[in-house]
């Protein structure tokens, strides 16, 4: 105790730093927590950033264009005794193809034969081979060729067993007419070599149009 001036006791108590404010503790702990939200927010965005760039590192660009699908088409030929002549004849004889890769079907209703002096080798088509009822083949037995399917400016030679379906593809890609023939000796005449119907047009021999 002390005395005061007028002589009476007072307690005395040391003085006290005052306290913070409890409105300002408040802003202080809201102030906190909103950096660290911002804290936590700017972490995740960064993550997401980096984990996006890896995946757009790993997957390859698209180019933005489709591949183009190979254009095929057919043409079918038939091998037939003409009822008039009796000779054998190409059906149809003069044809139209589209450029690109063309499958061939022959089928040969002509009867077997055999042509012992054919190398029968195949040549210009696809791969190199020919099928014949569903056998690929690179050369044809001689023992059975009744006729052949050639166009010397296209290197295009193939063979045709006597009943059978002979299938072989060629790419054709220059436009043009381009004359065919059968090289096999399949003449009704003493010589079957030059007697029609070889060299026949519309028979044996024809043209076929690249368009």
């Amino acid at each position: 105790m002390v005395a005061t001036p007028d002589g009476n006791p007072q307690t005395h108590r040391a003085s006290r730093a005052p306290g913070p404010d409890p409105a300002s503790k408040g802003a202080s702990t809201a102030g906190s927590t909103s950096r660290l939200f911002l804290t936590y927010l700017t972490v995740g965005i960064l993550v997401s950033f980096g984990i996006g760039m890896g995946l757009v590192a790993a997957m390859p660009p698209s180019s933005g264009r489709t591949s183009t699908p190979i254009h095929y088409s057919y043409m079918n030929l038939t091998i037939s005794i003409n009822a008039t002549s009796g000779w054998p004849q190409y059906s149809p004889a003069n044809f139209t193809v589209s450029t690109g890769e063309v499958i061939f079907t022959i089928t040969d209703l002509d009867s077997p034969m055999s042509w012992l002096q054919c190398p029968c080798v195949v040549a210009g088509v696809n791969a190199g081979v020919e099928m014949i009822n569903g056998t690929p083949v690179h050369a044809v037995p001689s023992g059975n060729v009744a006729h052949s399917f050639n166009i010397p400016n296209l290197g295009l030679v193939v063979y045709s067993p006597g009943l059978s379906v002979v299938q072989f593809t060629v790419d054709l890609l220059n436009p043009g007419t381009f004359g065919w023939f059968c090289i096999v000796p399949c003449g009704a005449g003493e010589n079957p070599y030059s007697s029609p119907p070889m060299g026949e047009a519309g028979f044996m021999a024809g043209s076929m149009t690249i368009a």
